[in-house]
């Protein structure tokens, strides 16, 4: 036998590797569709929980552990057997999705939310590890797209598929998380009986060994960090003032937490979950900063673009989704000509510039939008966001990826999915409350206390029902108020974002001729599909870069 031949015998071919591509495929489509999913979807779940303060949770309740376990799954998967581990996190998922598909309140709604995006994490970063080991390197960059691609098919089908799914008198607002069980159980079954694990270098190590290698106290630090700068963004300036204890205390718990956090990655070194050297890089922490604050923008306009067209339009569900193709075409024809050009050309830096700007003024046009604004404006200024952002954020990783040496490659993928998914987890917290505060203070203006707390308590969806013909108009016009003073938040992290590309170093990328190949780049730069999660289709990547 050649060497090509066994080489060749050690991965799974024919039905057998199809049906494994398949179910990860799926359960990626999943866990991304659960990003997406629910933007339509939220007003209505509003109103049937009455529990308009709680938009954010329900996105950042999946976000954020999505986020913070990336590089905690990441050190797992390295010590540890593959298989259960990823079985594990899909059946953690599964859980969640049953337990939000058959919430009796909004709380049970949340916590379902935190224990799906549990599981997420490990799905996401498991999928790329089997994948990788189950076919020879050379194919490794269209099997990666192939799973990536899915990001993008859950990015353009989730808001029109939840909106037909809310309306859906039969399905409801609920199929789309039951929708989730079939897929997760395809995954299952294809793992257990078609993926052979190979043996590691690192197999021999022992169960103390293998755990000493993983940051644990580094994972704690920094989720409670997040949770509690969270909580004090839900409560601070709605249920409490800013100045009130409780919100101090979170605020100073999150601070406490932090600082830990960096000292343990500085006492950890080479070991630590984020090496800070990288972070002293200005174009790496630079370029995830960018990628946070883009994603933040483009998270918040795709959860309140729907509310917009509910509220406001008086749309439904599966209308509002129809309504946000626009945008979300947009974002995907920028990411294809945009990749071409930087790959072309050798740069990426110019593109970042005109995309950052691009969706600065795009996201101001949208704080303008009012009751009445005709469908040709509000489209324009959709296809202009999307524009802007998908000719920045997609690159991001690759400056990142620019700007670090081969042998931290790993550790840069894991940032490029870390700074978009943090973006999004903020700026719905931040979102909420903007909203919830404006919409509060506006409504104040023209109803009592009683009167304001009933329509609130009615979500978006059930403002006919808790007002007279002499009150709707105006509630509508604080609702479309409200709105806007959330897109003038994306306005600001548009601006931010465009400062921060100019601290990011200009590298030509034809110019680095000793960098990866276009395989080991695509191998490893799969943080791609998503525009809310700074997940673009994959780009051919020339081989200079």
């Amino acid at each position: 036998m050649s060497d090509k031949d066994e080489s060749s015998s050690k991965y799974p071919a024919g039905i057998r590797l199809k049906l494994l591509t398949i179910s990860l495929m799926l359960s990626i489509f999943v866990m991304a569709l659960d990003v997406t999913i629910i933007s339509t979807a939220v007003p209505t779940i509003t109103t049937r929980f009455h529990s308009i303060d709680d938009i954010g949770w329900y996105t950042s309740a999946y976000l954020l552990p999505l986020m913070a376990f990336q590089p905690t799954f990441g050190k797992v998967y390295t010590f540890f057997r593959v298989k259960p581990i990823f079985i594990g996190a899909v059946v953690l998922f599964e859980i969640g999705s049953i337990i939000c598909a058959s919430a009796p309140s909004s709380y049970a709604f949340i916590i379902g939310r935190l224990v799906a995006g549990m599981g997420a994490g490990g799905i996401f970063s498991g999928a790329m590890v089997i994948i990788t080991a189950a076919v020879p390197l050379q194919r490794v960059p269209i099997y990666l797209a192939s799973l990536t691609s899915m990001y993008l098919v859950a990015t353009v089908t989730g808001p029109p598929l939840g909106g037909v799914f809310t309306d859906s008198p039969r399905l409801t607002w609920r199929f789309c998380f039951w929708i989730n069980l079939p897929f997760g159980f395809a995954a299952v079954i294809a793992i257990l009986f078609l993926y052979r694990e190979p043996k590691r270098p690192d197999s021999d190590l022992d169960a103390r060994e293998k755990l000493a290698n993983i940051d644990v106290g580094g994972t704690v630090l920094f989720v409670t960090s997040i949770v509690m700068l969270f909580i004090a963004l839900q409560i601070g300036g709605t249920d409490f003032a800013w100045t009130n204890i409780r919100v101090l205390i979170c605020f100073i718990i999150s601070g406490i937490c932090l600082a830990g956090f960096g000292f343990l990655q500085w006492r950890l070194g080479e070991r630590a979950t984020i090496p800070p050297r990288l972070l002293r890089n200005r174009s790496v922490s630079s370029s995830v900063i960018v990628a946070a604050l883009m994603s933040m923008g483009v998270h918040l306009h795709t959860v309140y673009l729907p509310w917009y067209f509910q509220s406001a339009k008086g749309t439904t569900a599966s209308n509002s989704g129809l309504r946000l193709l626009p945008y979300s075409a947009s974002v995907t024809s920028a990411e294809l000509v945009v990749g071409a050009g930087s790959s072309y050309l050798g740069v990426y830096l110019p593109f970042m510039y005109g995309g950052t700007s691009i969706f600065t003024v795009s996201a101001s046009l949208l704080c303008t939008l009012a009751v009445d604004s005709p469908a040709a404006r509000v489209v324009g200024f959709q296809i202009l966001a999307g524009v802007g952002v998908g000719s920045s954020m997609q690159l991001c990783s690759t400056s990142i990826r620019a700007a670090i040496d081969e042998k931290d490659i790993p550790i840069s993928s894991t940032l490029a999915i870390f700074g978009p998914f943090f973006g999004s987890a903020l700026g719905a917290s931040i979102g909420q409350n903007v909203f919830r505060t404006t919409l509060r203070a506006r409504l104040m203006t023209f109803l009592d206390e009683i009167e304001t707390h009933r329509v609130i308590e009615a979500g978006g969806t059930g403002i006919e029902k808790v007002t007279s013909d002499l009150t709707k108009d105006p509630v509508v016009e604080a609702y479309n108020y409200a709105l806007g003073r959330v897109f003038i938040t994306c306005a600001v992290a548009g601006g931010l974002a465009f400062m921060g590309t100019l601290f990011i170093k200009w590298r030509t990328l034809k110019a680095k001729k000793e960098g990866p190949t276009e395989v080991e780049m695509k191998h490893q730069d799969f943080g791609k599909g998503n525009p809310e999660a700074g997940i673009t289709s994959p780009q051919k990547v020339p081989e200079e870069v």
